[in-house]
């Protein structure tokens, strides 16, 4: 009769919590614990999972031990005193509980499974592969042992096959959003960042409350207000489940995204001690160290990421864009890494790409289409803007393909100037060539280069008959399927050192049409008249920020008496930066207190603060762009170096269509004599400071009509050429 009594309680335990009376259920249960038998082993058990389900751990362990007491070899109960037991932190006793679990029960997945995870979690990624696929070898579709498979692989550094058993994971359970998330972490942390997003996406469509497939999307996405709660997810995450790689990888791209540089360099340091070959790891490492300015360091750890993965676009694009950093490496040097990406890339879709015959309608209507991840409030955003508000719909269609992570206003403003708006961020580079084509785009426009969220691959396919690259970036790409590189005669002029695979074309004055904001302040008057002497300013990013440009500018300020210099960019919020910064002052002889570096701000407060500068200083062989033209606007004059190329001439290009040559200099000794003359002839500065605006309102800078009417002269004469079987010859 009691063991007849003790099944009863089992049972009536069961039949309530069915019911959702757990409470009930409990008691039911403890009833059963009372009455002896073999039944009071189930009795315990059921008592101790209900107890864990509710998270009242250490009541649980109670319950647990108490069946395993009972009944030595209920193998359930000793995986559910494991599970309870790490949850408790007490990893030792869970390791023991689920040893005893397989002891009882060789064949038992789900214990071979936890026992897996938590030599993962202990750091021993090989054993704990082995005892996955012990369990999966028992119970194949185990979604656990299927998840913790792919994060062993990964740990171990068999990527191919991390991916391969996420893909099988989902095939399995695809509507689970654990399995999403699993694969996107595994792209997320082999350089396939675009590809990841897709699969956190995907997560969220199965489960909208994911919480992790949210913070991966928050850190890719750059959404710094969340940020802070990515940071705390993954260091729990850490804290009750061990460092391993993955983790780590996630936290220091996510530190990275915050722009806590520093901590974010010593995680990823930390993730390569663990795993020598972690891809992400490299790259964000890389990213630490080009903000610094050691684009030669940055550059080692990217191609020690290339021996790992031969696949990645993007790594040989980050490759190719810290080459046009470094003064040491020769013109055909930094040509030969953007070609690298060519032949690598666009060399073995040759079979597949789009073939296209040439047309006969020559002057009919043209769509055009342009292609950027930067239609916001970016250089490329500012640039465009007044160009797209003066096109000639009734002669061109416009068509923009977007990689926009998010929208802001001048995303909402362009797209509506645009006839056709495509949100591309999430198509793949196949579908995306094939919504071009099917468009018929004519001329196809490249606005990023090798910079982030660049759709290049999209480009090796030949979508459109005609293509082009554009503002976007300032070096050649190095791909043969892009026709013409759209330049100027002062950005590149005939005889210059300049190597481009494209055909380059120039525009009639400049290649940029600057778009002012309406917020832009009114130019103030000369700050030394109020402050008593000269104050220099740079509002570049710190990666221009290189040791030659740092002693150049050292020269100025002792030559140029009580002068300071306001340093302006948004790394600067990192102490870590700022210190570094300070210190290779230091070592070219300016003290600190001759400096102010400024972290970042609001646009229109950045606008505001050059009514603290008396003249910008240039930085080399990296010139401004954007920040030369909004300096120039603001009334502040722009010393120069101009050198030879794209990237070293944007500020000559400037400089030139405002009539102000004089302030480009050939070499660095001039370029210190120079900016030493300006500082010390107040009259000559209060005259440009009054000059610079209407002179650029006067540009050609500022013809946005006319720029628009010559950019879609150019076009058509593009497409004269290409209807007649030929193309442009090169301007320079």
């Amino acid at each position: 009769m009691k063991r007849l009594a003790g099944l009863f309680w089992v049972y009536l335990g069961h039949w309530f919590r069915r019911h959702g009376m757990v409470g009930l259920a409990e008691a039911c249960y403890r009833n059963g614990t009372e009455r002896g038998g073999r039944h009071s082993a189930q009795a315990w058990f059921y008592l101790g999972k209900s107890l864990l389900d509710r998270d009242v751990l250490q009541d649980a362990v109670v319950a647990l031990e108490g069946a395993v007491q009972c009944d030595p070899h209920h193998a359930r109960a000793w995986c559910g005193l494991g599970a309870a037991h790490r949850l408790l932190a007490d990893l030792p006793a869970a390791h023991q509980a689920y040893a005893e679990a397989i002891r009882a029960n060789p064949d038992y997945a789900q214990a071979l499974s936890n026992l897996g995870e938590l030599c993962l979690i202990q750091g021993d990624a090989a054993l704990a592969l082995a005892y996955f696929e012990k369990s999966l070898a028992r119970e194949p579709n185990l979604l656990e042992a299927l998840s913790n498979r792919v994060a062993a692989l990964f740990e171990l550094g068999r990527y191919i096959e991390a991916e391969e058993a996420a893909l099988r994971a989902i095939a399995l359970f695809p509507l689970e959003a654990a399995t999403h998330v699993n694969h996107g972490n595994v792209l997320l942390h082999t350089g396939k960042a675009r590809t990841a997003l897709l699969a956190f996406q995907k997560a969220l469509e199965c489960d909208p409350a994911c919480a992790e497939a949210h913070l991966n999307l928050a850190t890719l996405l750059g959404e710094s207000h969340h940020l802070t709660h990515v940071i705390g997810f993954i260091e729990q995450e850490i804290a009750l489940k061990g460092e391993t790689a993955q983790r780590l990888g996630a936290l220091g791209l996510a530190q990275s995204a915050k722009k806590d540089y520093a901590a974010a360099a010593k995680t990823c340091e930390r993730a390569l001690e663990i795993q020598p070959s972690h891809v992400s790891a490299m790259i964000t490492l890389a990213g630490c160290f080009g903000i610094r300015g050691d684009h030669r360091g940055a550059m080692a750890l990217q191609q020690r990421a290339l021996q790992i993965n031969q696949n990645m676009s993007a790594i040989f694009s980050n490759v190719s864009f810290e080459a046009t950093y470094r003064p040491d490496l020769s013109a055909e040097e930094i040509f030969d890494h953007h070609k690298a990406w060519s032949q690598r890339f666009e060399l073995p879709v040759n079979a597949i790409r789009y073939r296209h015959e040439a047309g006969e309608a020559r002057d009919r209507r043209l769509r055009i289409g342009y292609v950027s991840g930067d239609f916001g409030h970016h250089p490329v955003g500012f640039l465009l803007l007044d160009v797209l508000r003066h096109h000639d719909h009734a002669q061109y269609e416009i068509h923009c393909f977007s990689m926009m992570r998010k929208d802001d206003a001048i995303t909402v403003a362009i797209r509506e100037q645009a006839d056709v708006w495509h949100d591309a961020l999430l198509m793949s580079t196949e579908d995306l060539a094939k919504e071009i084509h099917e468009k018929q785009i004519d001329i196809l426009i490249d606005l990023s280069g090798h910079t982030a969220y660049n759709r290049l691959p999209t480009f090796a396919l030949t979508p459109a008959p005609i293509q082009i690259t554009w503002i976007g970036y300032f070096h050649s790409t190095g791909l043969e399927g892009i026709d013409y590189f759209i330049t100027d005669p002062y950005t590149s002029p005939r005889g210059c050192q300049q190597l481009f695979s494209e055909t380059p074309v120039w525009l009639p004055h400049s290649r940029f049409c600057f778009s002012p904001p309406g917020y832009s302040p009114e130019v103030g008057p000369l700050p030394m008249l109020a402050k008593g002497h000269v104050t220099f300013g740079s509002f570049n990013r710190t990666e221009k920020y290189l040791d030659p440009v740092i002693a150049a500018w050292a020269k100025i300020l002792t030559e140029v008496a009580d002068s300071h210099l306001i340093i302006k960019a948004g790394a600067l919020e990192d102490d870590s930066i700022r210190t570094d910064l300070l210190r290779r002052f230091a070592l070219a002889g300016i003290d600190g207190d001759r400096l102010e570096l400024r972290g970042p701000s609001s646009h229109d407060e950045m606008l505001k603060q050059y009514g603290e500068i008396d003249i910008a200083l240039d930085t080399f062989p990296f010139n401004g762009g954007m920040t030369t033209i909004e300096a120039l606007w603001m009334g502040v004059p722009v010393v120069t170096i101009a050198g030879h190329g794209v990237v070293a001439r944007q500020t000559v290009s400037a400089l030139t269509n405002l009539g102000l040559e004089e302030l480009a200099f050939p070499d660095e000794a001039s370029f210190i004599q120079g900016a030493v003359a300006l500082a010390t002839d107040p009259e000559r500065m209060v005259r440009l400071r009054r000059q610079l605006r209407p002179r650029m309102e006067a540009s050609p800078l500022r013809q946005s009509a006319q720029f628009a009417n010559d950019l879609e002269a150019l076009y058509r004469r593009m497409w004269w050429a290409w209807c007649e079987g030929t193309r442009l010859a090169a301007d320079i």
